[in-house]
């Protein structure tokens, strides 16, 4: 089971709530962040694979990742499922990668009006990439390519009427992967 990445989804001000005494002007600057994880996937053999995403975390008391979406595609339909939790671990799965596709998967806060109102979600960890159960045993030395990456867009007021009131921002950047992003599955 190689490890993939690190990961961090959050839906929260930039900065704390409460700042130390000389920092009061700062918080003019402090926006809002919705921040999601993005995993691009190659299987590059000439055979489909059934893939597991297996998310690690340790979080608060009484909060899970629940309130996250989840999106798989290899094709432009941008499929929709649950992750599903035991313990510290979140599983998504099955992922069905076809012969020679490319497929992207993505982890974020639901943007829901609720979850807008609250910014109140925090999480960070780690993902591994496994063969699962249900696609029977590839050759040994299955490899697919990865490429991780954090995307998030800034905001102020999320129900300003108007786009400019809203000051938006977005920013990206590029996760460490193991080996280059060339992953042996066995």
């Amino acid at each position: 089971m190689p490890l993939v990445s690190t990961f961090e989804v959050l839906l929260k001000p930039q900065l704390p709530a409460t700042l130390p005494a000389g920092f009061n002007d700062v918080k003019n600057l402090g926006r809002n962040v919705l921040q999601g994880y993005f995993l691009t996937i190659a299987n590059i053999n000439p055979y489909d694979l059934v893939l597991s995403l297996v998310f690690t975390t340790r979080l608060p008391a009484g909060v899970d990742l629940d309130e996250v979406i989840t999106f798989f595609d290899t094709s432009g339909l941008n499929t929709a499922a649950p992750l599903t939790g035991v313990g510290n671990k979140y599983r998504f799965s099955p992922l069905i990668l076809p012969a020679d596709a490319t497929a992207l998967f993505i982890l974020q806060p639901s943007p829901t009006d609720a979850a807008l109102a609250s910014l109140d979600l925090e999480a960070r960890g780690f993902v591994d990439l496994q063969l699962s159960s249900l696609g029977g045993t590839p050759p040994a030395g299955t490899q697919v390519l990865v490429t991780a990456e954090q995307r998030g867009t800034f905001f102020d007021k999320a129900t300003a009427p108007n786009i400019a009131e809203r000051a938006l921002d977005q920013i990206a950047y590029g996760l460490t992967v193991q080996n280059g992003g060339l992953l042996t599955l066995n």
